[in-house]
């Protein structure tokens, strides 16, 4: 069984079940597999959540550079936050946000998102007082592009393709001239 199916039988568990109701047994079963076969690539449920945060992060960063038109090195701040932007919204997010909730106070599962964040954005930390207008404007547009997650969680359909389109238009509009 390859990792791969596993993870995506992991976020079919937590889309249908939430992440507190997510056990070893529940992915297993939903993948097809014996308990055994998930604890061959996953020894733990602490292990298999980091190991989905490993992949989503992965993920997450290839439609960065996608957005983005290319890796963080070659893009400057406004580039890098246009593809942010369009990355963040560029589909429905529901499981993740539930993911990156829980792991809020486990450093473990939070480290790939802090490690994609800041070789994206290294200038993450600094006192908002301190930046130029440029950098003002693109630390509001990412917050705002992170704002929909949260929105369309307590939707009971969340946020339409058009709906999402839509503030992508209105979150870049702040940073045109920029």
């Amino acid at each position: 069984m390859a990792r791969p199916k596993l993870i995506e039988a992991t976020l079919t568990a937590v889309e249908e079940r939430g992440v507190t109701a997510l056990t070893l047994d529940a992915v297993a079963e939903q993948a097809g597999v014996t308990k055994h076969g998930l604890i061959c690539h996953f020894p733990s449920k602490h292990a298999l959540i980091a190991g989905i945060h490993e992949e989503l992060t992965a993920g997450f960063e290839l439609a960065l550079i996608e957005a983005a038109g290319g890796p963080p090195e070659r893009a400057s701040l406004v580039e890098r936050t246009r593809g942010y932007v369009r990355a963040a919204l560029s589909a429905s997010m529901n499981v993740e946000m539930q993911l990156i909730m829980e792991a809020a106070n486990e450093p473990e599962w939070m480290a790939p998102w802090e490690r994609v964040y800041r070789r994206w954005f290294p200038e993450i930390g600094q006192p908002v007082r301190g930046l130029d207008e440029i950098s003002l404007r693109c630390l509001v547009a990412r917050m705002a592009a992170d704002g929909p997650w949260g929105y369309g969680a307590v939707l009971p359909t969340g946020l339409s393709d058009g709906d999402r389109e839509r503030l992508v238009r209105t979150i870049l509009a702040d940073l045109d001239g920029a």
